[in-house]
């Protein structure tokens, strides 16, 4: 016959091809409609049953017993056909076993401890499937499991083991090779281990465990475990995890303890000596220990000693506290930070530093940092945290901070200097209080001599350097004033003194400029620099505090000019516009005289300056030549022949050539007066 899951087994009839076939058809069919049959009669209005049902029957002897445990299996169910079992089925399935865990044989050797369910199912021709579970139980034979730490002093610890071998007794006895044996219950014991000191340090006698169970069954199938000895346990799990100092002076340590060793918790000062905080315990797992009466704004060190069992002292790393403090940097809306710590033993990874619990600043090294991410009116609080290798982290007790307010001061340093036909660049230098990294600089301009200052610097002008280039430095001076208002809408109580550009003019063959100070502070000296063509210093000409220059014009060909201006604390420079001057000819002509023997102004006589060659003709009004010289020096008197020249309008004509070869000629008129 054949199981409805194809399972074969041996017939005691052999049958034709056709007759099986048909046979095989009838048993699945009957089969099937029997488990449905079975299923229906189990719902009851639940949700689907576990396969297992209570339709069958079987015996199984035996029922518990020691590891490995051979069950024998009776039927008891009559006319039944393909009866098939699993030794080792899931109670709470709702499907039949899977093929390979499928069996025909009536006995079954478990080798390992633990419960097991049979399951027993078939099918009865014209009645239906049948199915049915029961457990068996077997007990655990093989030896239980345990550490021995064995010192040089005779001193010797068991501790059981947390596995499945040890906790599957209900006794287990350690022999100590001397003496009584010691009996641990295992259902009510709660000590993590057991020592036992020996009278002689030299070789330990063999130490055994053996298991027992209350009922007595199994206890003499156990077997016994001989331990082997080990040294003493590492204790490098013991170890400071975090450290957090508050802002009311105490400090929380939380620590990884080991059970049943004594974990001191000690505290220095600084780089001062270690001493023990009076804090212990000889708990496994995570610890903490709270140390108080500590200055937040100190830096402490933190160190666990714990002793094995064999007495030795075992350190753990070393973990610095943080000290936060506001920084010497004094600005508004700028808060600066500072921080320090002791070494640590393992490598710090990095600082973060937190604002009102958000990080907003990371560094694997820095020391402070300035937040400019503040607000006037507001408080903010601080922490640092350090990131130690190993996952260790240290916080540092908060600190509050508020952006200063205080009211800036006057502006006592400034500078103009001209740039350029249309440019002066201002400059300023802030100091003291009251300074923000948002601001505006105020400038106003009046022309030189004038009272009426007006604005000329943009809406929040965040520029202490700003050029203003809507001017003509050839023309006028210009006049500044300043004032500083910071992020908190605070200004400095007045304006600056104003400071005024230098302007470079002429009144041939003299230059002069204004004696006004192009910065707040005094004038220390002048310099004359003359430039060339190309822009590049030729010659400086000191000049301490003198206001005017007479040029060689007689020695002069293209050169410019300009004034620079040194402060007398030497902070501050300042130049002036550029006057320049050609190398063409220039005549100074009177437009009369006077010859009536006071010695002032008694000849007609022309000033020639970058001159070579030079002529010159004076004629009455009717055209007559009345006078002529060649020689620049020379002047007419007003005489004409022997006799003097009546008052009244004189023509000339002028003739030259330049120091470039260009002929120039001038046609005038002037008055002599008598």
């Amino acid at each position: 016959m054949h199981d409805p899951f194809h399972r074969t087994q041996p017939a005691p009839v052999r049958l034709a091809e056709p007759t099986l076939l048909n046979m095989k058809h009838k048993l699945l069919i009957i089969f099937l409609l029997g488990i449905f049959s079975l299923v229906i009669q189990e719902v009851s209005g639940q949700g689907t049953q576990s396969f297992c049902g209570t339709t069958g029957a079987f015996i199984v002897e035996p029922e518990t017993g020691c590891a490995p445990m051979k069950v024998n299996l009776t039927n008891q169910m009559t006319n039944a056909e393909s009866v098939t079992y699993s030794y080792n089925f899931d109670r709470k399935s709702t499907e039949p076993p899977k093929e390979a865990d499928r069996s025909y044989e009536l006995t079954y050797t478990y080798n390992n401890p633990g419960t097991y369910t049979i399951l027993q199912y078939g099918s009865i021709k014209d009645v239906g499937g049948f199915t049915l579970c029961k457990d068996v139980t077997v007990k655990e034979t093989r030896g239980p499991q345990a550490e021995l730490i064995a010192c040089t002093n005779g001193k010797v610890r068991v501790t059981l083991g947390d596995d499945a071998i040890t906790k599957a007794y209900d006794v287990v006895t350690i022999n100590w090779g001397e003496g009584s044996p010691q009996q641990v219950n295992l259902k009510t014991n709660t000590a993590p281990f057991f020592e036992h000191t020996y009278a002689s340090a030299g070789n330990l006698p063999a130490i055994t465990l053996k298991g027992s169970y209350t009922s007595a069954l199994c206890n003499a199938e156990a077997n016994t475990t001989t331990l082997k000895a080990s040294a003493a346990q590492s204790l490098a799990s013991i170890r400071v995890r975090v450290v957090e100092m508050m802002a009311d002076g105490h400090a929380t340590v939380t620590y990884d303890g080991m059970e049943g060793i004594e974990t001191k918790l000690f505290i220095a000062k600084g780089d001062e000596a270690f001493t023990f905080t009076n804090k212990s315990g000889k708990t496994g797992g995570v610890q903490s220990a709270s140390v108080s009466q500590l200055d937040p704004k100190a830096v402490y060190r933190f160190q666990l000693r714990s002793t094995d069992i064999c007495g030795n002292v075992i350190e753990s790393p070393v973990v610095s506290t943080i000290a936060v403090k506001q920084g010497s940097l004094s600005a508004d809306e700028i808060l600066s930070l500072e921080w320090e710590n002791q070494p640590n033993t393992n490598g710090m990874v990095e600082y973060q530093l937190m604002r009102n619990g958000t990080v907003i600043f990371n560094t694997p090294d820095r020391l402070s940092y300035e937040d400019t991410d503040v607000k006037c009116g507001n408080t903010y609080e601080y922490k640092i945290v350090g990131i130690v290798e190993n996952d260790v982290r240290s916080y540092s007790a908060p600190i509050s901070l508020e952006p200063k307010t205080d009211v800036p001061g006057d502006i006592t340093n400034a500078l103009v200097t001209v740039n350029d036909a249309n440019t002066i660049s201002t400059k300023v230098e802030l100091s003291g209080v009251g300074l923000t990294s948002e601001y505006n600089l105020i400038v106003e301009r009046a022309l030189l001599g004038s009272t009426n200052f007006e604005l000329v610097s943009p809406a929040n002008n965040q520029s202490l350097q700003w050029d203003d280039t809507n001017v003509n430095t050839s023309q006028s001076s210009y006049c500044y004033r300043f004032q500083y208002e910071n992020a908190c809408k605070m200004k400095s109580p007045s304006f600056s003194t104003p400071v005024c550009s230098i302007l470079l003019t002429t009144s041939t063959p003299d230059i002069v400029w204004n004696p006004d100070a192009p910065f707040i502070s005094t004038v220390g000296n002048y310099t004359l620099q003359q430039v060339d063509e190309a822009g590049n210093l030729a010659n400086e000409t000191p000049k301490g505090l003198s206001t005017n220059h007479t040029l060689d014009l007689a020695s002069q060909s293209d050169f410019g000019y300009r004034i620079e201006a040194k402060s007398a604390d030497g902070n501050f420079t300042s130049l002036s516009n550029l006057l320049n001057f050609r190398s063409e000819a220039i005549l100074l002509i009177p437009d009369a005289f006077t010859p009536n023997g006071d010695a002032y102004n008694e000849r007609f006589e022309v000033k020639a300056y970058f001159v070579k060659d030079f002529s010159m003709s004076i004629f009455s009004r009717w055209g007559e030549v009345i006078y002529h010289s060649d020689d620049i020096a020379e002047g007419w008197d007003g005489n004409f022949k022997t006799g003097k020249a009546p008052g009244g309008y004189y023509l000339y004509k002028i003739e030259a050539t330049n120091a470039t070869g260009e002929k120039v000629v001038k046609n005038g008129s002037f008055l002599l007066i008598r």
